[in-house]
């Protein structure tokens, strides 16, 4: 993803930089700039090296990072593999000053990694215990766009093969993305590269250009689009909460109002909800008023049986007692 003047390539390997990296290197090609990404990234002796700058950071100096909203899953077992093997890759990390560091990526490790060191029986694995850590500067990050956003790139483009994804977590990603293509087509931005991949940004749509980005298909795309622009907060939230799939919220918009919707998120929050289950709650809207017609009838009623005496058997008696409670809830709602 890049950074550019008119026709500008960008790479994802730009988030790959370190904090010696001597940035990319300029030539002109046919009249115009290409940015030749990961130029500064190579060792001068061997452009086969990639130079990467991996310190040992207490605990201590590593804050979670507030804005990855990524779901955290299967701890347990995680933290059991690091106990035995280790941590297989370092985390990633951004530097704020000489005693923090920003979290990148690695969110479910450096989770894992708090269960052992709160663990007494684990004794390798306490506060004093370094961790390797990749150091990335989001200034190498050669795009146009925002600090914001481009945290959020480094975040969902980090370590992207090692997540096992939810539900929520494409949720968060097609938004992240959708903000990003924004934020490349105002500044210019005709073609980004990912993946040795030329992805066109000028003219074409959203979605397509998100089918590319995050690896899903088109049919996928469209169905968090249509969660994001029809459902409401409720609903959206306990996708978020991995409460509910994308295909009962994808369902819940096709057929429920807005207040039916907010229903099945709250039931969702103390029962499983398939999508067979979404027609649970449609309710049949009031077509007409009936005022006039109840009044009527009760009128009648009232007129037939009076100066009369009522006799019920039994099973007539439940039945009028079950046909004035269902009249009764129908004329309370």
């Amino acid at each position: 993803k890049g950074k550019g003047d008119k026709m500008g390539k960008f790479s994802v390997n730009s988030i790959r930089g370190n904090e010696d990296g001597k940035g990319l290197k300029v030539d002109a090609v046919e009249g115009e700039k290409k940015l030749r990404l990961g130029e500064g990234l190579l060792n001068d002796a061997s452009k086969d090296v990639i130079k990467m700058r991996i310190v040992n950071l207490d605990r201590n100096k590593i804050r979670k990072n507030s804005k990855n909203n990524y779901s955290i899953k299967d701890i347990d077992s995680l933290a059991e593999s690091i106990r035995i093997y280790g941590i297989a890759s370092p985390l990633n990390v951004k530097k704020i000053n000489d005693n923090e560091y920003m979290l990148l990526g690695g969110e479910r490790r450096i989770t894992a990694i708090d269960k052992l060191i709160e663990d007494p029986t684990v004794p390798e694995w306490n506060e004093d215990t370094l961790i390797p850590c990749t150091i990335k500067d989001l200034d190498k990050i050669k795009l146009p766009l925002s600090d914001e956003a481009k945290e959020q790139y480094a975040l969902i483009t980090t370590n992207k093969e090692a997540r096992k994804y939810t539900d929520a977590d494409r949720y968060i990603e097609v938004q992240a993305w959708k903000r990003i293509i924004d934020e490349l087509r105002a500044n210019g931005v005709d073609t980004i590269n990912m993946e040795d991949k030329d992805i066109q940004i000028k003219g074409e749509k959203t979605r397509d250009i998100l089918a590319r980005t995050t690896g899903m298909s088109q049919g996928q795309i469209q169905r968090y689009n249509k969660v994001e622009n029809n459902a409401t907060a409720n609903l959206i939230n306990s996708v978020l909460d991995d409460e509910i799939s994308i295909g009962v919220a994808e369902r819940a918009v096709d057929i429920l109002t807005p207040r039916e919707q907010d229903s099945l998120a709250e039931a969702a929050r103390s029962q499983k909800i398939a999508p067979i289950d979404v027609d649970t709650f449609k309710k049949e809207e009031p077509k007409e008023e009936y005022t006039d017609k109840v009044n009527s009838d009760v009128e009648e009623l009232l007129e037939n049986i009076k100066n009369k005496k009522i006799y019920f058997t039994e099973k007539q008696e439940r039945e009028y007692t079950k046909l004035i409670k269902k009249l009764a809830n129908i004329l309370n709602k």
